[in-house]
């Protein structure tokens, strides 16, 4: 069994979020849209958002077939979202919307994962912490072979307490701040939940709204947290 809570939040009213949160029974997606500047040509009529949620969509469905591992899935929803853009976009514009990709899925004594690019995940298997993120190459676009670059990988539900998923923007408290640790992490997600981490990530961000003490590309970036728990039989 897991259970699972979330939370997401916009980083600026001026742009949508785009940021993605799916789940289902034994599944949850977490996907962060790639930013580049809102006046910038894509080639997609549709816009990132869209992009990232359909994507986000079709692969919780792919993840809850147990015949397809997390990366077939992957590439089963890119080469779905691509046909979604109904021939109307230009596919291999360099601007492209991408997207970031963590996933997490239940499956008889195993859970397995899949991590693309730099989101986390959090794994804590009876007490020892594990943070799993790719480098910043191989976004999730258009072309179904960058599945083959996540990582991914298995470990057994048995040992399995909890785990999270999260954006770069959720993570900022740790690995741009340095104010917390990834034990303390899943500490205020057991003890406070998802919105209470984002919210400390945003109490430092206000406390350094010029970036002098932490320089960063955007004063607030769109941050969102799967919170997954696994009861002891």
């Amino acid at each position: 069994m897991m259970r699972v809570t979330w939370a997401t939040d916009q980083g600026s009213p001026a742009r949508p979020n785009e940021d993605f949160v799916a789940t289902a029974l034994g599944a949850a997606v977490v996907l962060d849209g790639m930013s580049i500047d809102m006046d910038l040509e894509t080639g997609c009529v549709h816009g990132r958002p869209w992009y990232v949620g359909q994507l986000a969509t079709r692969l919780l469905a792919g993840l809850l077939d147990h015949g397809l591992s997390p990366a077939a899935a992957l590439a089963q929803a890119i080469t779905e979202t691509a046909a979604a853009h109904g021939g109307r976009c230009d596919l291999s514009h360099p601007w492209t919307p991408a997207t970031t990709v963590v996933a997490l899925r239940v499956r008889d004594q195993a859970a397995d994962y899949l991590v693309l690019s730099d989101s986390t995940l959090l794994l804590d298997q009876g007490g020892r912490v594990t943070a799993l993120t790719a480098d910043g190459s191989g976004f999730a676009a258009a072309d179904p072979r960058v599945a083959g670059r996540a990582l991914t990988g298995s470990v057994p539900l048995p040992e399995l307490r909890r785990a999270a998923l999260l954006t770069d923007g959720a993570t900022r408290a740790v690995d741009a701040f340095g104010l917390a640790d990834w034990p303390q992490t899943l500490a205020t997600l057991g003890e406070r939940g998802p919105a209470a981490l984002i919210e400390q990530v945003r109490e430092a961000e206000r406390s350094d709204p010029d970036g002098r003490r932490w320089p960063r590309h955007k004063r607030h970036d769109d941050a969102t947290v799967a919170y997954c728990e696994f009861p002891a039989p």
